[in-house]
C-alpha cells in the first residue's frame, strides 16, 4: 500500500509538469538525476486506520507524511523555487482523486553538497485503499 500511494502521487506530478521526478527510496545518484529540476518523493510516517468490512469490500483508512523534495537549478531564486512548486507540485497534489492532500510544512535550503537550492514540503495525507473479499 505504501508503495502505491508513492507511486500514484509521483505519477500525478508527472503528468503535471516534464521535471522528472524519483521514489525517495530508489538507487538513482544524484549525479544521474536531471540538472534542472528534479522532485524525489518519500515517506516519513504511516499509519492505517481500522478497517471497515462490507459484504465484499474491505475498506482501509489511512493517513501519511510525505515528503517531497524539489531540487532547483544552480543559481535559482527562493522566489522563483516557490513558484515553481506552487504551480507545478502543489497543484497536482490538489487534483489526486480519492486522496486529501494538505502542506504541513515548508522550508528552503542551499545544499551545499551539490551546490543547489532544495524546497523541503511535507504533506499529510489520507484515504482509504479497498480490497475485494474472496468468495472462499
Amino acid at each position: 500500500m505504501i508503495t502505491s500511494i508513492i507511486s500514484e502521487i509521483i505519477q500525478q506530478i508527472s503528468q503535471n509538469n516534464s521535471v522528472p521526478v524519483y521514489s525517495a527510496f530508489d538507487a538513482v545518484s544524484i549525479e544521474r538525476k536531471s540538472k534542472e529540476f528534479f522532485t524525489t518523493v518519500g515517506l516519513n510516517s504511516f499509519d492505517l486506520q481500522t478497517p471497515i468490512y462490507s459484504a465484499f469490500t474491505i475498506f482501509i483508512p489511512y493517513k501519511a507524511e510525505i515528503d517531497i523534495n524539489v531540487t532547483a537549478p544552480e543559481n535559482y531564486s527562493m522566489q522563483k523555487l516557490y513558484e515553481y512548486f506552487s504551480d507545478n507540485i502543489k497543484s497536482a497534489l490538489n487534483d489526486i482523486s480519492g486522496m486529501n492532500c494538505s502542506i504541513r510544512k515548508i522550508s528552503m535550503k542551499h545544499d551545499s553538497n551539490i551546490n543547489r537550492l532544495v524546497l523541503m514540503a511535507r504533506f499529510s495525507v489520507s484515504g482509504i485503499d479497498k480490497i475485494e473479499r474472496s468468495s472462499e
